[in-house]
């Protein structure tokens, strides 16, 4: 057999090979030495792309880039303008801080706030310092409340109206080279100034401000809340402290920050107040997880049902008594343990939840959780005792897949935070598994959907779960509720008796004509008793 000859025309250059290699790994380990420096449980990631492929809108930014991964997108450029202003506003605000002592201060921090991020950044230094000022000016202004300072500008009062003012007169302007306008270096090219205004011009804004920031109920809003679009919130407050010349005001910041979250998930429960708003998160998804975790763990609430069997059991088994007595102990011994231990198997055979519409058929029942501010809960605190199923309200509009999805992401790329959202959603997907299942909680006030159908509600809860790793029988929140469940469906008892109250109690003629059968019965079986007697005496 004929071989070909080895072609050495083809080698590689060994040398170049290494040195090409060389250069790679030390790049590469750099990336990590930065990341490790860093807080491990801060790092940004991206959404792999199997995942973003189930809905690739919920993990980009559709009018505000923040941080480095869709920084240079055309499409988000609009929204730059207003981070200029922001900018403008803080250097007016504090002139004794210039622009290159900011750019001096936050150059120390770039290397370590490289690290947060997973993906390699393909930013030179002066665009990515850029990047981090325009940003950490833009929340601090927008979310940080320093508007609220009263502070002074150019001889006048800043406020809301001021701020809305002049973000219409910069778009007014938006025909300006923007490359102008994107240079550090040199001098802003906003120069904003009201004192010219006439009041026409003053009131007309005032009539179209309406007590909100324009963009505050637009997508902007739900951009912020995006996993691949944050940047890690101690930059922004190390640019706070350095702003306001103070170290013990960034509760003050934080403070704001959580006002401004509040007002997102204003329509979710939430445990968290005014006296103990959290102080030290990530960035800002990090805080929105805040707000939504369980108050407690639930263990409390649901394991003495789980391993307590109904009181129809316990009438069961001292019957089971009396009819074995005389028989050997052991044998009632192992009749007791064979039943507790095929109780305790039909419970950890399971591997899901199941839907709502089955627990119903097996008695349980559903409920709104009522909130009470004088012992509030959050989202996620459901509780189950006795049959009975609460579950504070979940609204839900075309937006929510959008928060849902970036929560779930979070927690999966950044197990320091735990697994409670994930199960919390994994239990509502397999409640609400068919529109009939939605119609159900819906019924019930605990699902209340602003979307065209509640197909399209089930559809989106379980489009939540393509490719999303949860371990059903690992130590989440909601374990013990799953037993609970699953032991209250198991009961026959249960199953009987719900069967009887939907097919002949549901309706309350036909429960009355039930009844009243029941009640021709037992005075038969009574004259029959008295008939008998009579004639024994």
């Amino acid at each position: 057999m004929a071989t070909e000859e080895y072609d050495s025309s083809c080698d590689v250059d060994i040398d170049e090979l290494v040195i090409s290699m060389k250069s790679d790994l030390n790049r590469c380990m750099t990336l990590v030495e930065d990341r490790e420096k860093g807080n491990r449980c801060c790092l940004i990631c991206k959404v792999v792309h199997r995942i973003r492929q189930t809905d690739s809108t919920a993990y980009e930014p559709s009018v505000l880039s923040v941080g480095p991964y869709h920084h240079s997108e055309l499409s988000l450029q609009a929204m730059e303008t207003e981070k200029w202003i922001c900018l403008d506003y803080i250097l007016k605000l504090n002139r004794e801080v210039s622009l290159r002592e900011y750019l001096s201060f936050i150059s120390v921090l770039e290397k370590e706030t490289r690290g947060y991020y997973t993906e390699e950044i393909n930013m030179d230094s002066r665009e990515f310092l850029q990047m981090l000022l325009l940003d950490s000016c833009f929340i601090l202004v927008y979310l940080g409340g320093i508007h609220s300072q009263g502070a002074n500008v150019d001889g006048e009062q800043l406020n809301e109206n001021t701020i809305y003012v002049r973000k219409r007169e910069a778009k007014d302007m938006s025909h300006m080279d923007a490359v102008s306008c994107q240079s550090v270096s040199g001098h802003l090219a906003l120069d904003i100034e009201l004192n010219k205004m006439g009041k026409d011009t003053d009131s007309h804004n005032q009539e179209n401000y309406s007590g909100t920031i324009e963009w505050y109920n637009s997508s902007a809003v739900y951009d912020l809340l995006l996993l691949e679009n944050q940047i890690p919130f101690f930059i922004v407050k190390k640019i706070y402290r350095f702003f306001s010349r103070h170290v013990d005001t960034t509760s003050l910041l934080t403070g704001k920050i959580s006002e401004f979250m509040e007002g997102i998930l204003y329509h979710f429960p939430k445990v968290i107040t005014e006296a103990n708003r959290p102080e030290d998160f990530y960035h800002l998804l990090h805080l929105c997880h805040k707000y939504l975790k369980p108050s407690h763990g639930l263990e409390d609430d649901h394991h003495l049902y789980a391993i307590k069997p109904h009181y129809f059991h316990f009438i069961f088994d001292i019957s089971r008594k009396i009819f074995s007595f005389g028989r050997g102990q052991d044998m009632v011994h192992q009749q007791t343990m064979f039943h507790e231990l095929d109780w305790s198997n039909s419970v950890q055979k399971i591997n899901r939840w199941r839907r709502a519409v089955d627990y119903h058929e097996a008695g349980m029942m559903f409920k709104k959780r009522e909130f009470d501010e004088d012992n509030p809960h959050s989202l996620l605190d459901i509780r189950f005792t006795k049959g009975l199923m609460e579950i504070p309200c979940l609204p839900i509009d075309d937006k929510s897949s959008l928060l849902f999805r970036n929560l779930i992401a979070f927690e999966q790329t950044c197990p320091q935070v735990g697994d409670d959202i994930t199960a919390y959603f994994m239990l509502m997907s397999q409640l609400t598994s068919t529109a009939s299942d939605v119609a159900l909680l819906a019924q019930k006030g605990i699902i209340v959907h602003q979307m065209e159908s509640d197909e399209d509600v089930s559809t989106l809860f379980t489009k939540l779960f393509e490719y999303v790793a949860f371990n059903f029988h690992g130590e989440h929140y909601l374990k013990s509720l799953c037993c609970a469940m699953e032991a209250h469906y198991q009961n026959r008892i249960n199953r009987w008796m719900a069967w009887l109250w939907h097919n002949h109690f549901s309706n309350p003629w036909v429960g009355f004509a039930a009844v009243a059968s029941a009640f021709v019965v037992l005075c038969s079986i009574m004259q029959t008793v008295l008939a008998f007697l009579s004639y024994r005496g």
